[in-house]
């Protein structure tokens, strides 16, 4: 059998997420790089497919950075498909920021914009068309929260 979930980049303490298996001559369904900003934003990105085998490996990852950062952001353009458990995960990792105070971005992608204008119309996630605009809006808050921290 073979994995169907890569980690191209490694976490703090070697954390190991759970990869389900698929069947025999299947490749990957998605694999995750995570790249850091300069402003401790975390970038997270995702490729290939997001299913019910691995929604809770995308929430478990992106969450396994909100240690070290002030920001995370999902870009999420390069999947070519998103299922209605890689909605839930949005909502998971949303739900853990809100009370971290760690601000969060996603980059939808055809894919994921297709399953967002189904379940969650009113635009709730905090969606945002570019990459470079997420994380503008993040790094200027995460600058915002260091200006904050050092004169109170």
């Amino acid at each position: 059998m073979s994995d169907t979930s890569l980690h191209s980049s490694a976490l703090a303490d070697d954390a190991i997420f759970p990869m389900p298996s698929s069947t025999p001559g299947d490749g990957p369904l998605a694999r995750w790089d995570t790249h850091w900003m300069k402003s401790s934003v975390a970038v997270v990105s995702a490729h290939g497919d997001i299913d019910q085998t691995n929604a809770g490996t995308l929430t478990e990852y992106s969450l396994a950075h909100l240690v070290r950062c002030r920001g995370l952001l999902l870009d999420l353009t390069d999947l070519e498909f998103f299922g209605v458990s890689g909605f839930s995960a949005l909502h998971r990792i949303s739900v853990n920021c809100a009370p971290a105070g760690i601000g969060w971005a996603l980059v939808p992608g055809a894919a994921v914009s297709l399953l967002l204008r189904i379940c969650d119309p009113d635009g709730l996630l905090p969606a945002v068309d570019t990459v470079s605009r997420a994380l503008a809006r993040l790094q200027g808050s995460a600058s915002y929260a260091d200006h904050s921290e050092k004169s109170g």
